[in-house]
């Protein structure tokens, strides 16, 4: 009998915006991602500075594992006097963010674009 594959479907992207990192990731955000994730995360850090906006909208689940480095990052931004902005909904996949408070820590919005223009969120 084999044991079955552990999924690793993720995919990372960034871009330039607004003055920001919008970093966006698809797919799962658990253990067997969390190094893949955790090396993205340090060059957009070394690439665009402090000021990054998290793209979640695309995540299909999020385990303890990410909320952590979700909230490592949000403080590494904050150290190095930037900010992190989280894109996210309520209903999906990120609903941890808001069981676990996150979301009453990190700045999260709806859109990328309202992350980028740093109106309070609702």
């Amino acid at each position: 009998m084999t044991e079955p594959r552990l999924a690793t479907a993720a995919s990372f992207s960034a871009v330039s915006r607004a003055g920001a990192g919008v970093l966006t990731i698809r797919g799962r955000l658990d253990f067997t991602t969390e190094r893949r994730a955790t090396e993205f995360l340090d060059r957009a850090f070394a690439r665009f500075g402090p000021n990054l906006v998290l793209n979640l909208l695309e995540v299909d689940f999020l385990d303890s594992r990410a909320t952590g480095l979700i909230v490592s990052c949000w403080r590494r931004a904050a150290d190095a006097g930037g900010r992190l902005a989280l894109v996210a909904v309520e209903q999906g996949s990120a609903r941890v963010l808001w069981i676990t408070g996150i979301a009453g820590r990190v700045p999260v919005f709806p859109t990328v674009e309202e992350a980028l223009a740093g109106a309070p969120p609702a």
